[in-house]
């Protein structure tokens, strides 16, 4: 081959590997920066712990809120409601993000079902985690301007990734419709039920399974399109 066919030939290849690389590179890039890490810009830098603030009023929307009062000594008399009896299997929580529902399995038993409300101001991500702590109540902020919430005695925390978590929600009534800036809102009394039953990691094991699906089937299969690796 002539020496300025060479020549022309490896320019092409360089300019070839050059426009790959470029476009490799904006996609993870844009993919990296699809996927949410934080739920509540304000407190999810610090210590995700319980906090239990009494008589601290909150703000959600503009609006000024006082958050229910929690007696944890009330707690421990109440047992819990779910998967009592002979169910068998894992515990599974899924998340329906198109119909708004969770639902709770034990192997191939649901046992319960409910209206959740999942990310308006901020994207839920999609994908498979486990809870890797239980919270029974903490403080969460985050927004700016006429966006900015300051919720204090959020109730029955499960974190499952970074600071997105399934908790009760006591500012809003709308549940079955997109409300959070992530996390995965239930009514308290759902939320309880749910935070009884499920597990925080212990030993070599792992806390009870999260799926976050875009859509979940009749026949219990989670569809994602872009989850979280």
């Amino acid at each position: 081959m002539p020496k300025k066919s060479k020549k022309n030939l490896r320019g092409f290849l360089f300019v070839l590997i050059s426009i790959f690389s470029f476009v490799a590179t904006s996609f993870v890039f844009n993919h990296l920066q699809n996927q949410p890490n934080c739920a509540n810009s304000k407190t999810c830098k610090g210590k995700l712990v319980t906090r239990i603030e009494n008589g601290v009023p909150g703000i959600f929307n503009g609006k000024k809120l006082s958050p229910p009062r929690i007696d944890t000594a009330f707690d421990e008399t109440i047992n819990p409601v779910l998967g009592v009896g002979d169910i068998e299997g894992e515990k599974h929580i899924y998340v329906d993000l198109s119909t708004q529902t969770l639902y709770a399995f034990q192997g191939k038993t649901q046992i319960f079902k409910a209206l959740i409300s999942s990310g308006k101001w901020g994207r839920t991500p999609a994908g498979n985690f486990n809870i890797w702590t239980k919270l029974r109540a903490t403080r969460m902020a985050g927004g700016s301007g006429a966006d900015a919430y300051n919720l204090p005695n959020v109730p029955y925390v499960m974190y499952f990734y970074n600071d997105f978590g399934l908790h009760g929600a006591y500012w809003h009534n709308n549940f079955g419709h997109v409300m959070s800036h992530g996390c995965i809102n239930m009514r308290i009394i759902d939320a309880k039920k749910l935070y009884d039953w499920a597990d925080a990691p212990s030993g070599n094991k792992l806390g009870t399974a999260v799926s976050v699906c875009d859509s979940f089937t009749n026949s219990a299969q989670c569809i994602q399109k872009n989850p979280v690796k």
